[in-house]
Formats: C-alpha cells, sequence, structure tokens
C-alpha cells in the first residue's frame, strides 16, 4: 500500500471537550491506502471519531519516508500510518 499525506481543516464536534478552548484546526494526515480516496475514507472516519467535524480538504499526495528525515514528529506519524494504517497531527487555534 501507499502513504498519503492529506491535509484537513475540521471544527470541534460541541462535544468535544476541546471546542472550548479551539475553534478549529488543521490536521496532517498519514494514511496508508491503496488510493487518494480510500485515503481521504480513512481520515475523514478518524477525525469524527477524535470528536472533530470535516470542514474540508486542503492537500492530499503520496510520500516517501526520505521526506520526513529532518522532521521528527513528521517522520514519527509517516512511521506509525505505515505499521497502523494512520497517524496525524492537530495543529488548533484558539477561538477568537
Amino acid at each position: 500500500m501507499i502513504i498519503y499525506y492529506l491535509m484537513a481543516e475540521a471544527v470541534p464536534h460541541h462535544d468535544n471537550p476541546e471546542s472550548k478552548e479551539y475553534s478549529g484546526a488543521y490536521i496532517n494526515c498519514w494514511v496508508k491506502a491503496d488510493t487518494p480516496k480510500d485515503a481521504l475514507h480513512k481520515a475523514k472516519e478518524y477525525i469524527c471519531e477524535e470528536h472533530w467535524s470535516f470542514v474540508k480538504l486542503e492537500d492530499i499526495f503520496t510520500v516517501q519516508r526520505e521526506r520526513y528525515l529532518n522532521e521528527p514528529d513528521s517522520l514519527e506519524a509517516y512511521d506509525n500510518a505505515s505499521r497502523y494504517g494512520l497517524d496525524a497531527i492537530f495543529y488548533t487555534w484558539p477561538i477568537e
């Protein structure tokens, strides 16, 4: 399978405790999938399971491990996706 990198915009569900602190997030996802469509579906499911609502897809493309050798957090996320199928990093912004 291929590892896809996706950047999605999301907002917290009302039942998400983080909704009192954050109004949104960019979520960087690394997903092991056969197609971009499958990767997007898996990412949307994960985002929902984390009590966030998917707003829009910002970017999606295939990636190789070498791309992240100088980015420890992204490298760990890539390796976790390779091992477990998906990993993500949330970059939140506060309520204004």
